[in-house]
């Protein structure tokens, strides 16, 4: 009896973990004209990226999860309907955009990175994986399918993207 009360109190804590860690939208602000609250019916209203064969690879080299199929949004496509704010075009090289989780975890991305460089084709916010919207990682997942270690600015649980000047 004591066993399954543990077990019974214990599922209860991790779903209430899960529950706490999933954000329903995402959110662009900092430097942007139009602060977004973006859900994931208002990422399919977008330019979807399909793509397939996905690997979330650690530093160590081991392979943590792999993505048959996904789709998302290019990052490049939510700042560019946010609206970077720019003073003159000099200030792009101050400009970087932090991804950040409902944990607490961050990945940054420069400016140059995003829009001038062909690594920025591949910087997604995703909402389905597997042919599945994402839900064991929270609804949105930020990936830059570029990085030789992509497990590194992989970011799960994703909440909010903030553009920042330095």
């Amino acid at each position: 009896m004591k066993k399954l009360l543990y077990t019974l109190l214990l599922s209860f804590i991790i779903h209430s973990i899960h529950a706490q860690s999933r954000s329903e939208s995402i959110t662009i602000l900092g430097n942007v004209e139009n602060s977004l609250n973006l859900t994931i019916k208002d990422l399919q209203q977008m330019n979807v990226v399909n793509g397939t064969d996905f690997k979330v690879v650690s530093t160590s080299g081991e392979v943590r999860k792999e993505f048959k199929t996904y789709k998302g949004v290019l990052l490049s496509e939510l700042l560019d309907k946010a609206k970077i704010v720019l003073q003159s075009p000099k200030e792009k090289g101050k400009i970087y955009f932090v991804a950040t989780a409902t944990d607490g975890y961050t990945a940054i991305f420069s400016y140059h990175e995003i829009f001038n460089n062909p690594a920025g084709d591949k910087v997604l916010v995703l909402f389905e994986e597997n042919g599945k919207e994402i839900d064991k990682d929270g609804a949105f997942v930020l990936i830059s399918a570029t990085d030789k270690i992509t497990g590194a600015r992989h970011v799960k649980w994703l909440k909010s993207i903030e553009v920042k000047k330095l």
